[in-house]
């Protein structure tokens, strides 16, 4: 009988503890519900942004969303644009971006209008002169504010588009980052182009470089191609190596004279050569993404590998001495090896090579073009087919299959 009121009385103190647990919580959420009420309450009638009361003639004043936040949390970026100063034009633009900057001010920038791109080219330019921005303290790279649609801006770094800027938030359907980076890169292209043009008056003197612009040409040896003119300095190769036939035996090497960089006049995109012969033809940006292999064996170019007027030279198939071996453009080999059938020894094949400006897979701009025939001699069927004299030399159709087997 003591027993059982001790258990009795354990259970009625746990279920007052419980009791008075369950009231300290009931009044907690109370409390809480209270707290919450007062901050909706608080908070009605105002915008889940910031908001910037800039304005002026220009319309480029004003509160611009952004589709990225540049500044954690920050959706929103305020610019203030002042044309005039003390009866003085001065074109600048504050650039409020929120957040916790230096002391008690939000992390901002100061741009300047590009006036000589506004006049000449229509575009509205605007490039940092300074900042105040905690995490960029350190950084040295080009900011650029550049209008691509009415009230739409971008943001770029280096080139490389950032965010999107826009008054109607509901322009970011129309105008990603992806989008915002081809229109500034055709801006930039439209802009660098007329500024090369300048340089392209001089070298259209040299009559090789007249002769074979926006050509590819051809030379057994690299040497022949090796010695480039850079700005306003026209070509140093002086021609006596190119040549309209190549030994498929021996060394192939080419290069292509450009009107304009392609790197200045088609930023941002990729570079793809095509391979033609008997009606067949491959190219680089089709083999790489093939697999992984291709991938590895088939580089991807860019064109901003290419930022002169000449390029250095490039090879279908060259003699490697540091190597000991020979380097071949598998894209290449691949047509050989379509066309194989075909060959003849002393016959000629005409191969035509074209550069094109390459963007998701999709050719665009023909770069340069051309045609060299190759010769199919007898050294070059005992380098393809095999050497019986030479056994241990793997011939270059077995090298290649096996690849193709991988």
């Amino acid at each position: 009988m003591r027993k059982l009121k001790f258990i009795i009385a354990i259970a009625c103190i746990a279920f007052a503890g419980t009791a008075e647990a369950q009231s300290f919580k009931e009044k907690m959420q109370a409390k809480l519900d209270k707290a919450n009420a007062k901050l909706e309450k608080a908070a009605e009638g105002k915008s889940k942004y910031e908001s910037y009361d800039f304005e002026d003639p220009s319309g480029i004043s004003g509160t611009y969303f952004v589709n990225v936040p540049v500044i954690p949390r920050e959706n929103t970026i305020g610019f203030e644009f002042i044309k005039e100063k003390d009866g003085e034009i001065v074109n600048n633009l504050a650039v409020i971006m929120g957040g916790e900057g230096y002391g008690d001010r939000p992390n901002s920038m100061k741009c300047i209008l590009k006036e000589k791109y506004k006049t000449k080219f229509d575009v509205i330019y605007f490039e940092m002169v300074d900042k105040s921005i905690k995490a960029l303290a350190n950084n040295s790279d080009d900011f650029v504010y550049m209008e691509i649609n009415p009230n739409v801006y971008t943001l770029t770094q280096n080139g490389k588009v950032l965010t999107v800027l826009a008054k109607d938030s509901s322009l970011f359907s129309d105008f990603d980052v992806e989008t915002a980076q081809v229109l500034y890169d055709q801006n930039m292209s439209k802009i660098n182009s007329a500024e090369a043009e300048k340089e392209t008056a001089i070298w259209m003197k040299n009559e090789l470089y007249a002769k074979n612009v926006d050509k590819i040409i051809f030379a057994t040896e690299d040497w022949h191609l090796m010695k480039r003119g850079y700005g306003n300095k026209p070509p140093m190769v002086n021609g006596k190596g190119f040549t309209t036939v190549l030994d498929m035996a021996g060394n192939m090497n080419y290069m292509a004279f450009f009107k304009v960089p392609p790197a200045t006049k088609y930023p941002g995109q990729e570079v793809n050569y095509v391979y033609e012969m008997g009606g067949k033809s491959t190219n680089r940006v089709e083999c790489r993404s093939r697999s992984a292999a291709w991938g590895g064996m088939v580089k991807r170019l860019e064109t901003s590998d290419f930022d002169y007027r000449q390029h250095s030279p490039r090879s279908l198939r060259t003699y490697n001495q540091y190597h000991s071996q020979y380097v071949q453009d598998y894209a290449f080999i691949q047509l050989l090896h379509m066309n194989k059938d075909n060959f003849k020894v002393g016959e000629k094949y005409n191969l035509t090579v074209k550069m094109y400006t390459n963007r998701d897979g999709e050719n665009g701009e023909l770069i340069a073009e051309g045609v060299v025939s190759l010769l199919y001699s007898e050294q070059a069927e005992l380098a393809f087919n095999g050497d019986p004299d030479k056994p241990e030399k793997v011939a270059i159709w077995t090298q290649f299959e096996e690849f193709l087997d991988e």
